[in-house]
């Protein structure tokens, strides 16, 4: 990070979020499940310096070149309730690498001891922390592509949205579930309804900042949305790009027919990863032109 001022001035806020609440000590199984590796992984970018960051009261990493364009601050996926900026440094790195930015990834507080809006309320904050005079582009995976359309419905300065195989609807409503049942190796409707409990803990599914897909699209920037075509969410991230199309909002939806949910994030050898990786980069390599 750098001492520069955000180029993007942030929108207005059109939603409001309640206040924090406490939650529930998580489960030993699910401790256990934080603990786990990740299946493979991209090779090791020996141009790209690691550090720790503090980011307002979280921790975090970065990921950076020696003179970074601008900053992706993204959002790892887990259900809320699982994951790390340590799990998905090789992810990051290789962005960082390919796109000439920053990748910041904040640690942010996970459900069940957390429940919602704690993980808003404390990104917020952290966001505040980050300044780059580069573009600077807010992203997430899975439950972290929650969390980034939440910043920007609560006003965040950013100059693109970054979604990889979101999941932007806790209603857990849509055909998808049970069409991709058998295709989706990494999410079902069984973990879905699991980790929306975690989450929420009683809150509205309604809540357009738990649901993204319900919520006015009008203020949201550029988006770029990942799926795959055999995952369960691929019916909400089709929703979700209408809903901006007719909002207004310049959208980019790509479907990889064979990605298996966030493939990408786990490396080129799971299957549509290497396709999702160059569409993303794309995208990006578009706001990052911007400097």
């Amino acid at each position: 990070m750098n001492d520069q001022e955000p180029r993007r001035a942030p929108a207005a806020p059109s939603l409001a979020l309640p206040p924090a609440r406490p939650g529930y000590a998580a489960p030993e199984a699910l401790l256990e499940r934080r603990t786990m590796p990740l299946p493979g992984g991209y090779p090791v970018e020996a141009s790209i310096a690691t550090r720790e960051v503090r980011l307002g009261a979280l921790s975090g990493i970065s990921c950076s070149p020696p003179n970074p364009r601008g900053v992706l601050f993204h959002m790892h996926g887990g259900g809320f309730r699982l994951g790390s900026p340590a799990r998905s440094q090789p992810f990051a790195a290789t962005l960082a690498a390919r796109l000439g930015c920053e990748v910041i990834m904040p640690a942010y507080p996970l459900a069940p001891e957390n429940p919602f809006p704690a993980a808003l309320l404390a990104l917020q904050d952290a966001l505040a922390s980050v300044k780059t005079d580069g573009p600077l582009v807010i992203g997430g995976d899975s439950a972290g592509g929650n969390l980034a359309v939440g910043l920007c419905l609560l006003g965040a300065a950013a100059d693109a949205l970054f979604l990889v195989s979101p999941w932007l609807d806790l209603r857990i409503v849509s055909e998808g579930y049970d069409r991709a049942a058998s295709t989706d190796r990494l999410f079902s409707q069984a973990m879905a309804m699991e980790a929306r409990q975690m989450y929420l803990q009683g809150h509205s599914v309604d809540d357009p900042l738990a649901s993204p897909l319900l919520a006015p699209l009008e203020a949201l920037p550029d988006t770029f949305l990942l799926t795959g075509g055999v995952e369960v969410l691929l019916d909400d991230s089709l929703a979700f790009a209408t809903r901006l199309a007719a909002a207004g909002v310049d959208v980019e939806c790509r479907v990889v027919p064979d990605m298996q949910h966030v493939a990408p994030t786990f490396g080129p050898h799971w299957p549509g990863a290497t396709a999702g990786l160059e569409a993303s980069i794309q995208f990006l390599k578009r706001q990052f032109a911007q400097r």
